[in-house]
């Protein structure tokens, strides 16, 4: 199952900029690995923002919560991020279905 995941990072201001970059780079580390295995199908930061969008590919529903509720920066400052979750499915199956229902 695919879902597009939307982390929204808010600076609390007893943090300081320098620990909240130490805190994302651990979360940057964390999530190169599952890039390479294949869960992470991609990963961006939004210019200009302390937000960052992943697309995700995982079995079932508490998959994706554990995940998201091990990283780093959910540890660490988990007050401070606001996570949105949308369940995506490619558009060549909505198309087949846009077929199905034209006729």
């Amino acid at each position: 199952m695919l879902y597009l995941v939307w982390f929204k990072i808010r600076q609390p201001e007893s943090l300081t900029q320098r620990h909240l970059m130490q805190i994302w780079q651990r979360e940057a580390e964390a999530a190169l690995p599952g890039v390479k295995q294949g869960v992470i199908k991609g990963l961006w930061k939004v210019s200009g923002k302390r937000e960052v969008v992943a697309v995700l590919d995982v079995n079932t529903h508490e998959q994706l919560d554990e995940i998201l509720e091990s990283l780093p920066i959910m540890k660490e400052m988990g007050y401070g991020v606001e996570i949105e979750v949308y369940p995506i499915h490619p558009y060549e199956n909505f198309y087949e279905l846009i077929k199905k229902l034209a006729t």
